[in-house]
């Protein structure tokens, strides 16, 4: 796995972002969040030599131009991305897709909540099942 303290989030909605942060930072555990708005610029990021392989990488289902799972298999195909986390996190995930996407290697699935209690509850059992 890579660093188990850098987290990547790949969701084109800035709210998002700021509540994903807002729930991290109320964990006691010093985490590195790098956000990008689509794949494209997370693609280009971990494409680059000496980019740092994360150890979580959070996917909204929703992204412009090029969609959550179409992402998740263009991240999957840099060599960086073998051994991270990964996890859907979107408004809502149709159970149809769970197991399509577990057997496409994602790791987990976390619904967006309105709570950033209940978001930090969710985000600790996921970093304890390490």
């Amino acid at each position: 796995m890579g660093n188990k303290k850098l987290l990547v989030m790949i969701d084109d909605d800035s709210d998002d972002h700021e509540i994903f942060d807002i729930a991290i930072n109320e964990i006691d555990e010093p985490f590195e969040i790098y956000h990008f708005d689509d794949c494209e610029q997370a693609i280009k990021h971990f494409g680059t030599p000496g980019a740092e392989q994360p150890g979580y990488v959070f996917v909204d289902i929703n992204l412009p131009r090029i969609g959550g799972p179409e992402c998740i298999n263009q991240l999957q195909d840099l060599r960086r991305f073998d051994d991270p986390r990964i996890i859907i996190y979107s408004s809502s995930i149709p159970e149809t897709w769970k197991e399509k996407f577990t057997r496409n290697g994602i790791d987990e699935f976390l619904e967006k909540t309105g709570s950033l209690s209940d978001l930090k509850e969710k985000l600790i059992a996921l970093f304890l099942k390490i």
